[in-house]
C-alpha cells in the first residue's frame, strides 16, 4: 500500500508540476488588456490596445491576437493581430489594429500571449479584454483573389503579392488536405513561428485562398507565410505533418538625404515612404520620425498619414568629422523598424571673416535650390494637420477688425493734421504732379531694386548657380506680379477715362520694400518677405475717376494678382515632384521653381501690405470703395500669409506656436504704429494764431480817406 501511495503522489506532483506553469500563465494577475474606444467596434474602425503589466514573459516580446467565433461547432478561431511586439521595462505596450469585415458573432476578445509560449496557444494566454462588435452588413473590402495560381499544384501555397507593409492585406492561395472529420479539416496558417488562424482543409475540397492582413510587426525584410494540418501525426490527413511555406518580405521604411556628404549647418532634405505606424498618432503624441546618432536626436520630420516623408534638416554642429551612423525611427515605438544612413560630415575652417566654410567639400547639385522654394509648403501640405488651418482661419478673422480700426485711426488723424503734417515734411506750396522722366529706365530700374531686394533676404545668396536662379527668376517674376495688379487695374481706368498713364517708382514703396527686406534677414525669415509693388502709374493729374470706378479697378488687380499667386503655388506641385526626385536637377528645372516661388511670395505680400487700407495706399481706393469687397480679398491674402509665409514649418508639423507669435507681431506693429501716430497729435495739439499786436487808431489830422476799390468794367451793358 505505501508503494500505491508513493506511486499515486508522484503522478500527482508530476501533473501539478507540467500544469502548474499553464495554469500560472493563463490566469497572470498582472497582466492587463484594454482597448479603445469603447463600446461597439465596426469593421474598418481603428482601435487601440494597450497591454501593462506583462511583465511574467521571459522573452519580452507578445503575440496580440483577436479571438472570435463562428456562432457554429468550429468552436473559435483567432486573428493575429500583432507578433514579436517587444515589451518596455514595466511590460507595457500600445499597438493600433484596422477591423476587419469579418463574421464576428459572439464572444470576442482580444489576447496577448508570450512569444515564449507560442506552441501552447490555446492554455498560455497573459491577458484579455472582451469587445462587441457592431453586427451591420458592411461591404466586404477584401482584394479579389482572382484565378488559381498555375504554380499552386507543385508549391502547394502561393502567397500574392510577395511583398507588403503591416497592416495590407494579401491573398494566401493553398490546397493543403487536412482531414474529412469536423474534428480534423482544419489547418494552421502561419505568419512566421506565430500562429494567425485556422482555415477550412478537409482533404475533399478544391484550392481555396484566404485574405490575411500583415500584423503589426518590428521585424522587417523576409518572412514566411505557411500551412500545415498539425504537429502531431493523424491518420485522417492527407498531408500529415507536412509544412508548406511561402516566403514573403515585410516591406521595410525607406529614408534617404539629399546628399550623403555635408558640413554642420548645412541644409540637407529628407525624403522617404513606408513609416505607416510613425503616421498613427496614440496618446496625442505628433506623428513624427526622428534621426538619431546614438542616443541624440538631430532632427525630427513630421509623418504623412500614408507613411511619407518629405522635410528638411540641418546639420548640427558638434558633429566629429568624418562618418556619421544615423538611425531614422519612429520618435516614439510605433513598430515601423529603423533605417540605418551614413553621412560623411566634412570638417569646417574658421573664415577671413569670422564665419565657417566647409573644407574640401563640393556643394551637392540639390543645394542650388533656393531655401525659400524649399520651405514654401505646397497645397498638398495642408491637409497633414488641422491645427495651422485653424489657427490661420481664427488669425484671419482676428486681423480683419483689428487692420480696419487701426487704418480708421491712423486716415482720421492724418486727414485732421493735414495741414501741420505738411509743413513738417514739406514746406511751402505743394508742386503740382507732372509725368515721370523716362518711365521705361524706371521700370527696368524697379525691375532691378525688386531682385536685389529678394536676393538679400535669401539666406544663402552668394556668387554661385543657385543665386544665379534666383536672380533670374525674379526678372520673370516681378513684372509678371506688377502686370497682374497695376496692369490690369490700368487697363480698366484707361477704358473708363480714355486718358493715359505713365509708369513711375513710388519712393514711399521704396522705403516699405527695404524695411520688409531688413526684417526678414535679421530675423532670419525664409521665405523672406519681398514687397515689390513699388512701381505705379501716374496721369499728372489730367485723369478725374469716380471712386466707384476707382475702387472696382483696385478690386479688379488685387484679385488678378491673387488668381496669379494661387496658380503659380498649385504649378508648383509638380514641379516639386521633379526635383524632389533628382539628385542633380537641371538649371532650367531649378529656375522654373524659382519663378513660381517668387511670383506666390509677392503676389501675397504684396496684398497683405499693399491692401492696408491707409490714404496713401491702394487698399484705401478698395476700402472707401465697398469694405465688404476689400474684406473679401484681404483674408484670403491674409489668410496665405498667415498659414505658408508667417511659420512654413508649422503646416508640416502642426505646430501653431510660431503662427500665432508673428501674426501677433506683424499686425500689432501695425496697430502700435496707428496708435503712436494718433498719439503724437493728441498729446501735442496745434498752437492758436499769433495775432498780431493792434495798431494805434489814426488820429483825424492824420486821417485820409481809405483808397477806392477797383470795380472791372462792366461787360455786356449798352
Amino acid at each position: 500500500m505505501t508503494a500505491i501511495r508513493v506511486a499515486v503522489a508522484a503522478m500527482v506532483l508530476f501533473v501539478l508540476a507540467v500544469c502548474m506553469p499553464a495554469t500560472q500563465a493563463a490566469t497572470a494577475s498582472t497582466a492587463r488588456l484594454t482597448y479603445s474606444p469603447g463600446g461597439l467596434l465596426r469593421p474598418g474602425e481603428v482601435v487601440t490596445i494597450r497591454g501593462t503589466d506583462h511583465t511574467e514573459c521571459p522573452s519580452k516580446k507578445v503575440d496580440v491576437s483577436a479571438v472570435f467565433s463562428t456562432g457554429g461547432s468550429a468552436g473559435e478561431f483567432p486573428a493575429l493581430i500583432g507578433t514579436d511586439l517587444p515589451l518596455s521595462s514595466a511590460g507595457d505596450f500600445v499597438i493600433r489594429y484596422t477591423m476587419e469585415n469579418r463574421s464576428l458573432l459572439g464572444g470576442q476578445r482580444f489576447e496577448s500571449r508570450c512569444t515564449s509560449y507560442r506552441k501552447d496557444f490555446w492554455t498560455m494566454r497573459m491577458a484579455q479584454a472582451p469587445f462587441d462588435v457592431d453586427r451591420t452588413d458592411t461591404p466586404d473590402d477584401d482584394p479579389p483573389p482572382g484565378a488559381v495560381p498555375g504554380d499552386l499544384a507543385s508549391k502547394r501555397i502561393v502567397v500574392r503579392p510577395t511583398s507588403a507593409r503591416p497592416g495590407t492585406k494579401v491573398t494566401v492561395w493553398t490546397d493543403i488536405r487536412c482531414g474529412t472529420s469536423n474534428a480534423s479539416n482544419d489547418a494552421g496558417l502561419y505568419f512566421g513561428d506565430a500562429f494567425v488562424r485556422a482555415i477550412d482543409a478537409r482533404s475533399n475540397a478544391e484550392p481555396r485562398s484566404e485574405t490575411l492582413q500583415i500584423p503589426q510587426t518590428p521585424i522587417r525584410g523576409p518572412s514566411r507565410i505557411s500551412v500545415s494540418c498539425g504537429d502531431e501525426p493523424n491518420p485522417e490527413d492527407v498531408d500529415g505533418t507536412a509544412v508548406f511555406g511561402a516566403d514573403f518580405t515585410v516591406t521595410a521604411p525607406a529614408l534617404t538625404l539629399s546628399a550623403d556628404r555635408a558640413a554642420p549647418g548645412d541644409r540637407l532634405r529628407a525624403v522617404g515612404a513606408g513609416f505607416t505606424g510613425c503616421a498613427d498618432p496614440i496618446d496625442d503624441a505628433p506623428a513624427e520620425l526622428a534621426l538619431r546618432q546614438g542616443d541624440r536626436v538631430l532632427a525630427r520630420f513630421p509623418v504623412a498619414r500614408d507613411g511619407r516623408v518629405d522635410a528638411e534638416l540641418t546639420v548640427p554642429s558638434g558633429l566629429p568629422a568624418g562618418v556619421a551612423e544615423l538611425t531614422a525611427a519612429c520618435a516614439s515605438e510605433r513598430f515601423d523598424g529603423s533605417v540605418r544612413l551614413a553621412l560623411s560630415v566634412t570638417p569646417t575652417a574658421k573664415t577671413d571673416g569670422g564665419g565657417e566654410r566647409a573644407v574640401g567639400r563640393t556643394v551637392p547639385a540639390a543645394a542650388d535650390r533656393a531655401e525659400s522654394a524649399v520651405r514654401l509648403p505646397s497645397p498638398g501640405d495642408l491637409l497633414d494637420h488641422r491645427a495651422p488651418l485653424a489657427v490661420a482661419g481664427a488669425g484671419t478673422v482676428l486681423a480683419l477688425p483689428l487692420v480696419g480700426f487701426a487704418a480708421e485711426l491712423f486716415n482720421q488723424t492724418l486727414a485732421e493734421n493735414r495741414l501741420r503734417i505738411r509743413r513738417r515734411l514739406r514746406p511751402g506750396a505743394a508742386r503740382p504732379r507732372s509725368l515721370p522722366r523716362a518711365p521705361r529706365l524706371q521700370a527696368v530700374a524697379f525691375v532691378a531694386l525688386s531682385a536685389a531686394f529678394t536676393v538679400v533676404v535669401e539666406p544663402d545668396a552668394g556668387l554661385d548657380r543657385s543665386t544665379l536662379a534666383l536672380a533670374l527668376s525674379l526678372v520673370i517674376a516681378v513684372p509678371l506680379t506688377v502686370l497682374a495688379y497695376s496692369g490690369v487695374a490700368e487697363h480698366y481706368r484707361r477704358r473708363v477715362s480714355r486718358v493715359r498713364a505713365f509708369a513711375h517708382l513710388i519712393p514711399g514703396a521704396l522705403v516699405v520694400a527695404v524695411a520688409l527686406g531688413v526684417i526678414s534677414r535679421s530675423a532670419h525669415l525664409i521665405p523672406g518677405y519681398v514687397y515689390g509693388l513699388f512701381l505705379a502709374f501716374t496721369h499728372a493729374g489730367l485723369r478725374r475717376l469716380p471712386p466707384r470706378e476707382d475702387g472696382r479697378a483696385g478690386a479688379l488687380g488685387a484679385w488678378s494678382l491673387a488668381g496669379l499667386g494661387l496658380a503659380a503655388w498649385v504649378w508648383r506641385i509638380p514641379v516639386e515632384h521633379v526635383l524632389a526626385g533628382d539628385e542633380h536637377p537641371a538649371f532650367g528645372w531649378i529656375l522654373t521653381e524659382n519663378v513660381l516661388t517668387q511670383v506666390y511670395i509677392a503676389a501675397v505680400v504684396g496684398l497683405v501690405f499693399g491692401l492696408l487700407p491707409i490714404r496713401f495706399m491702394d487698399g484705401h481706393v478698395l476700402w472707401t470703395w465697398s469694405r465688404s469687397g476689400w474684406a473679401a480679398v484681404y483674408a484670403v491674402a491674409v489668410f496665405l500669409f498667415m498659414l505658408t509665409l508667417l511659420d512654413p514649418t508649422g503646416v508640416a508639423t502642426g505646430a501653431t506656436e510660431g503662427m500665432w507669435l508673428r501674426s501677433g507681431s506683424v499686425f500689432g506693429a501695425f496697430l502700435l504704429a496707428s496708435v503712436a501716430f494718433w498719439a503724437v497729435f493728441r498729446l501735442r495739439p496745434a498752437r492758436g494764431p499769433n495775432h498780431p499786436p493792434p495798431s494805434p487808431s489814426p488820429t483825424p489830422s492824420s486821417s485820409t480817406p481809405p483808397p477806392m476799390p477797383r470795380v472791372p468794367p462792366t461787360i455786356g451793358r449798352p
